[in-house]
């Protein structure tokens, strides 16, 4: 009898899609048919070894992109769909909305509103400020906004999850050629830079964090040592955040000092990542805790409190794949 429990993972050739089907396959083997789904061949992606299928993708911006959805539905009808890739969410969840999503997957992912909002970095910050939540002192890239602030400041795209290494801003003559609807003026921070890893059940009663300190991160990727520990500002700032966008399953946002020492929330990501694997090395697995969940099945046992701190260090392997025969 083939498995009752089936799952394409987005993505799969990225990090996050490696780390989620290695975790499902610890906790449940064989129990769960996973389809591993990515626009690179069958070859290039370490993640069809751990994988049951695979299933090469166009983009998520294509415009063929829904139907290859459609042909998944097809293939693989009454099938959780877990996209990872910023693109991916974006586009899946607008396709829930507008009544497009094929008929027979069933998305993993929040809402778009929800989406649409962890997307835009300056309607982010205002619903935070609403909300009591606490965002660094951001603007809309103008010389008039620049005045006002203390300098220097860094400059960032208003859209997008993630990134870094932005440019520093001493003088209003930077932003000569900057459209201010697409870029935002944001206070320096000052390290340690943190992500919160959450887990959120869809009933709203369970809730589990993990604090991950960055110790090294390669520019614009994962990092590659991290601090795992119980941050309890952290932890409230991560509860409340859940609650009030809300946003269930698996998420994090990132942090960083201002310059009096508090935190402030510099990107909300709706989705897994690099880290969620992370957490599940240490032994707390909010990652697959978010597809039980959504399997309707009890999750208590992956969310063990955190004793302590852990130390992460990421090394690499090496997988050999083949080509479809």
């Amino acid at each position: 009898m083939p498995p009752a429990r089936r799952l394409i993972v987005g993505s799969s050739g990225g990090t996050s899609g490696f780390g989620t089907i290695r975790s499902l396959r610890e906790r449940y083997a064989d129990r769960v048919f996973v389809v591993a789904i990515d626009t690179n061949p069958r070859e290039l992606v370490a993640a069809t070894v751990l994988a049951d299928a695979f299933v090469q993708v166009p983009l998520a911006r294509s415009p063929h992109f829904p139907a290859a959805l459609g042909n998944l539905a097809q293939s693989y009808p009454g099938t959780g769909y877990l996209p990872l890739h910023d693109d991916e969410i974006e586009i899946a969840s607008r396709l829930v909305a507008e009544g497009r999503f094929p008929a027979g997957l069933s998305l993993i992912a929040p809402p778009h509103d929800v989406v649409r909002l962890c997307s835009d970095k300056w309607e982010m910050h205002r619903w935070l400020r609403v909300h009591g939540l606490p965002s660094p002192e951001t603007a809309l890239a103008t010389p008039a906004a620049l005045q006002a602030m203390r300098l220097p400041v860094v400059l960032k795209p208003r859209e997008g999850t993630g990134g870094g290494n932005f440019r520093r801003i001493r003088g209003p003559e930077e932003l000569r050629e900057i459209d201010p609807s697409r870029w935002l003026l944001q206070e320096t921070l000052e390290k340690p830079e943190a992500s919160v890893e959450i887990f959120h059940s869809r009933n709203g009663e369970i809730f589990r964090c993990v604090s991950r300190e960055y110790l090294e991160r390669r520019p614009g990727g994962p990092s590659t040592k991290a601090r795992l520990h119980d941050e309890p500002t952290l932890a409230t700032i991560a509860q409340r955040l859940a609650r009030e966008l809300p946003m269930f399953g698996t998420f994090n946002f990132e942090a960083m000092h201002d310059s009096a020492g508090e935190w402030r929330i510099i990107d909300v990501n709706p989705r897994v990542n690099a880290g969620t694997r992370m957490c599940a090395v240490a032994g707390i697995d909010l990652g697959t805790a978010n597809l039980a969940d959504f399997w309707g099945e009890p999750v208590e046992s992956m969310l063990p409190a955190l004793d302590g701190e852990y130390y992460v260090v990421k090394q690499y392997e090496d997988f050999v794949t083949s080509r479809p025969k």
